[in-house]
């Protein structure tokens, strides 16, 4: 392993109900190369929970799709006094452990250039 690899762990949360509207969550820098990414990504795996939710009132089923990544799916059930029954809800995320290959920086953006008006454009300035 060379050194100045980085590596990060990954969350992506599925919003709404297609597949289409995964979200980059959280992206964590890991030290300590592959095994320490491996291991912290296990542990978010178990403990992560989309917002709002704490983790000691989710129900939890891990799945191990690679070997370096997970899909998570989380239930939560509270009662409605009004109804007099419980509710149930899933929600479901990805974990990868991944290393960094490539990053470019955004490039700053800066306003338009001034563009001659039409009247001035019709006198032949502004060319």
């Amino acid at each position: 392993m060379a050194s100045d690899e980085e590596w990060y762990v990954l969350v992506e949360a599925n919003h709404g109900t297609s597949d289409t509207t995964w979200n980059l969550e959280e992206k964590r820098h890991v030290v300590g190369g592959r095994a320490a990414a491996l291991s912290r990504a296990e542990e978010i795996c178990r403990t992560w929970c989309p917002d709002g939710w704490k983790p000691e009132e989710c129900g939890r089923t891990v799945f191990e799709v690679s070997e370096s990544s997970w899909l998570v799916e989380v239930t939560k059930e509270w009662w409605y006094e009004s109804d007099n029954r419980a509710y149930t809800r899933k929600e479901h995320f990805r974990v990868a452990a991944g290393r960094l290959v490539h990053a470019k920086e955004t490039p700053p953006a800066h306003p338009p250039e001034k563009k001659a008006g039409a009247i001035r454009r019709a006198f032949g300035g502004g060319r």
